[in-house]
Parts: structure tokens; C-alpha cells; sequence
């Protein structure tokens, strides 16, 4: 069934609505698409990552094997950690920088008359960066495959490499929610840099970024667990290594639940954020 004939069996309102969000999400892709120099940056910081973490793998399971990493590690080789980290940094380098786009909105007010559109603020604002977020899952996603095999010389399982892609892009979704929370605390904080300073530090270590959780001490590997960050980053991390149709299953409904979260976060912050417009005549 086509894309046209599936709008069709929804309501006409709706559905005029719904295509205006996706206008706006084409529009942003081929917007950031004409934008090159961009995304040849984040692709040369991509491979820059790999080939520093490839090499510091090499050199620390090159002769011990995961035995200094203990029971927990990903793997015997360092190809596993090469393909755990092309994951987690696809993930995080493909999120646009939403909240700071909104951030300037309200710094210099035009975020007053936007408000007042009937087109949802946040709505427009999602899917502009739904259409950008998309773009750079395909390029970084392409550029990722080819470096991954590039330094870690093998491929992954092909199941744990599609269910990590699968699950990325679901945690892609959410990180984006998250940030456009963050975005929307300006209309209190009209700085928010430091706020996305705090998560940007959270996902690094809560999220394994880097290194996986599972090499951890117990200690902090058990709150690591209890936030969104090992979701969001190691979960389709040891995806990519461990497969699991199980594991793909039990990390989805994980990411939806915070997800959920997240989008009432949104939704109760952009409801103040309107209220408080209101009250001050905009």
C-alpha cells in the first residue's frame, strides 16, 4: 500500500494537519542535504573516533584478551569494541542540536508569535528535526559500515548488526525528545547549555559512549542500568556484538517506555511554556 493510499483512511483534518508536519520534515532533509561541509565534519570526526578507539583496543586486548576486562566484556577481540563504538557514535552524532534552535527562539522572541500559529511549535520544530536526524542516519549509517569494517577488519553477526540499527534508530528518537525538552527549560532558564552540559556528561558514562557499562564496577554499573542513557547508547551497543531477538525485543519496549516518558515531559513543558508566553502578553 502506498504512502498516499495509508494517509487516505485518515480523517481529512487530521491528515491536512499531518502532512504539513511531513512537508516540514522533507523540507528540513533537503535543506541539510545542500549543507555538505557539515556533514563531511561530523563523517571525518566519526572515522577520527574509530581509529584512535581501534587502535587503543588493539593494544589492550591484543595480548591479554577481555580476561583484564573481566567477565562482563563484549568480547575476546577488539573488532567487538570497534563495532560497539561505530553504534553508540552513530547514535549521538546523528542528533541535531535542536534545543539550541529553540533556545534562540526564545532568546530573541520569535518564539511568541510562533506559539500563537496553529501549527503546534513543537510539532514543527520536531519534525524539522525529525528530517535532519533522518539524513545523517544515512549518511553517518553508511560512512559507519564502512569504517567499522575498515578498522575492525570483520563484519558483525548480520542479526545483531540489523537489530542494533533497528533499536539505534528507536533510541534516536527518544535522545531527540530529550532534547527538545532541554530546549524548552529556556522559557526558565534562557540558557540552557548548561543543562545539556549535565546530559551530554550523563550519556558518556551512565551511557557507556565510550567504554561499555559492562566493564564497570558493580556500584555504578547497577545505576547505569536505571537510567535512559544505557538505553539510549549501550544497549544497541552490545546489541551489535551479542544479537538476540530477545535482547532486541526487551531494549524496544525499554525505549518506548522512556520514550512515553520523555514525550509528556515535552508536551507538559510546552503547555507551560505557552501559559507563561500568555500571562506576559508574549
Amino acid at each position: 500500500m502506498s504512502s498516499d493510499a495509508t494517509l487516505w483512511v485518515l480523517p481529512a483534518r487530521p491528515r491536512r494537519k499531518l502532512d504539513k508536519y511531513v512537508a516540514i520534515a522533507a523540507l528540513s532533509f533537503r535543506q541539510r542535504l545542500d549543507d555538505r561541509a557539515v556533514l563531511v565534519g561530523r563523517v571525518m570526526f566519526y572515522a577520527i573516533i574509530l581509529a584512535i578507539y581501534s587502535r587503543l583496543w588493539q593494544e589492550v586486548l591484543g595480548a591479554s584478551g577481555a580476561s583484564l576486562l573481566g567477565d562482563r566484556a563484549l568480547g575476546h577481540s577488539a573488532a567487538s569494541y570497534v563495532w560497539y563504538l561505530a553504534v553508540t557514535e552513530w547514535i549521538m552524532l546523528a542528533q541535531p542540536s535542536v534545543y539550541l534552535e529553540i533556545e534562540a527562539d526564545v532568546r530573541n522572541g520569535d518564539v511568541a508569535y510562533q506559539l500563537s500559529r496553529p501549527l503546534s511549535y513543537v510539532g514543527a520544530k520536531l519534525s524539522a528535526a525529525l528530517g535532519e536526524l533522518a539524513l545523517r542516519w544515512l549518511v553517518l549509517g553508511a560512512s559507519g559500515l564502512m569504517l567499522g569494517r575498515l578498522f575492525s577488519g570483520e563484519w558483525p553477526n548480520p542479526e545483531g548488526l540489523v537489530g542494533a540499527l533497528l533499536v539505534g534508530a528507536l533510541a534516536g528518537l527518544v535522545m531527540l525528545l530529550a532534547y527538545v525538552a532541554i530546549g524548552l527549560s529556556a522559557f526558565w532558564l534562557h540558557d540552557v547549555t548548561p543543562i545539556f552540559l549535565i546530559w551530554q556528561k550523563l550519556s558518556f558514562v551512565l551511557g557507556g559512549l565510550m567504554l561499555p557499562i559492562g566493564i564497570y564496577p558493580d556500584w555504578l554499573r547497577v545505576i547505569a542500568e536505571h537510567t535512559p542513557f544505557a538505553a539510549l547508547l549501550y544497549g544497541p551497543g552490545q546489541l551489535v556484538v551479542q544479537g538476540g531477538a530477545d535482547n532486541v525485543l526487551r531494549l524496544a519496549v525499554t525505549l518506548a517506555a522512556w520514550g512515553a516518558l520523555f514525550l509528556m515531559v515535552v508536551v507538559l513543558l510546552e503547555r507551560r511554556a505557552r501559559r507563561n508566553v500568555c500571562l506576559h502578553g508574549g
